[in-house]
């Protein structure tokens, strides 16, 4: 039997930006559903083991917060289960974020959709967008019992890769002007490592020397996150470019991907000292995709411009993250923002140009490559991702908006803008 879910706002994806869409939109007192394909919320940081928000504060030793709202109350949550929030700077880049362990994050998500009013689904797949003349009218989802379908006033797309936007025939952008991508990569936890923390000048000597001894890495820079006193960290390293996100090239980079995991930890294991008995957790599971659909918005960030930190009346959000570009294999390029700086996010960067009743979160906001090396970290996507459901829940299948009462709801909810 066709099952039927009605609502006024329905958000696809439940990571940070999900999350707080559909949070966001229901404080603003709308019926709000969300649906997220995995078994667990959290996005990037449990799905594929990124495990620093990035986004949170400014950069430099006197950062200032810029995120708060949501984002800052499942940090607070993610204390409660004895992680230390307290930001760090990075010795290697002076850029500023909070480690975790993903899975207090899955916990944290799941308290915070079962304190809300929010009715909310995992598994869900969806496969079909009715797009009525630029009003979307339901998405179709199937699980394991079968299809579904939501019907729904205003949608938020936070799924990451703008596939809400795609399947409904809408436009989007890929990659820079010539269509390249960042590489994406699969994250992988490694136990028994020393105490201490791992700076990336020595991972950049060590995978130098293995790749000379013929260890058939590609990449030879890259981080391992990690809390200086425990001996588990996550490695971000081994990547690849995605040419698009169609299962035949999926399965080949997932393929592909575990085998560079365990060149690494070989590498790693020779090459690295206090690295000789490490040993590989897990990977993934997915891989951690940084840069792919980009929504085309009433408005666009440009790399260009917010490296001078600008400040606008129609701000819903602040980004802080200094643009981190990841194309080369030798090479991840900076842009900084000034510290203790950051610029302003329009709401119409979050608005879907073609679409009447469509808003997007996170990565898949409206801006060039190189501004999108700043708001696609997850610290950020909690802040765009409440703005995106809270603009859905007070315009509903109204085309046009009011930025001021958007401003005001995010405000009373405690948010940054």
């Amino acid at each position: 039997m066709q099952r039927e879910i009605e609502c006024d706002v329905a958000v696809l994806g439940g990571g940070a930006a999900g999350v707080a869409a559909a949070i966001g939109a229901s404080r603003a007192g709308a019926k709000t559903v969300l649906i997220e394909r995995n078994p667990y919320f959290g996005g990037q940081a449990t799905n594929s083991q990124v495990t620093a928000y990035c986004g949170f504060f400014t950069r430099g030793e006197n950062y200032d917060q810029v995120v708060q709202g949501v984002g800052g109350e499942v940090l607070k949550k993610l204390e409660a289960y004895g992680t230390n929030i307290h930001p760090r700077p990075s010795k290697s880049t002076g850029n500023v974020s909070v480690s975790f362990n993903p899975e207090y994050v899955k916990l944290v998500m799941d308290e915070m959709l079962q304190e809300s009013s929010v009715e909310y689904y995992l598994h869900s797949q969806m496969y079909e967008v009715v797009n009525n003349n630029g009003t979307i009218e339901e998405i179709k989802c199937t699980d394991d019992e079968g299809t579904f379908t939501i019907k729904a006033k205003a949608f938020v797309d936070a799924s990451g890769n703008a596939n809400l936007v795609h399947f409904a025939g809408i436009k989007t952008n890929w990659g820079d002007e010539n269509g390249n991508v960042q590489q994406s990569s699969l994250p992988f936890r490694i136990d028994n490592m020393p105490a201490r923390e791992i700076i990336k000048s020595d991972i950049e000597a060590a995978l130098k020397k293995a790749k000379e001894a013929g260890i058939s890495i590609r990449k030879e820079t890259g981080l391992i996150v990690k809390i200086p006193d425990k001996t588990y960290g996550y490695c971000t390293i081994p990547s690849t470019v995605l040419s698009d996100l169609s299962a035949e090239t999926m399965t080949k980079a997932e393929i592909d991907l575990r085998g560079q995991v365990n060149a690494y930890v070989r590498a790693f294991q020779q090459y690295m000292d206090g690295f000789k008995d490490i040993i590989i957790s897990s990977s993934g599971p997915a891989i951690g995709i940084r840069e792919a659909r980009r929504i085309i918005g009433d408005k666009m960030l440009k790399g260009e411009e917010i490296i001078t930190a600008p400040k606008s009346d129609d701000s819903i959000a602040r980004g802080a993250w200094s643009p981190e570009i990841h194309k080369s294999n030798t090479n991840i390029t900076y842009t900084h923002i000034p510290d203790n700086e950051y610029f302003s996010i329009p709401l119409g960067c979050l608005k879907v140009r073609d679409a009447k009743n469509l808003w997007a979160a996170g990565r898949t906001i409206s801006t060039d490559s190189l501004a999108l090396g700043s708001v696609r970290v997850m610290g950020t996507g909690f802040a765009t991702g409440q703005a995106a459901g809270v603009a859905a829940a007070l315009t509903l299948n109204n085309e046009s908006y009011d930025v001021k009462k958007v401003q005001e709801e995010l405000l009373k909810q405690g948010a940054l803008i």
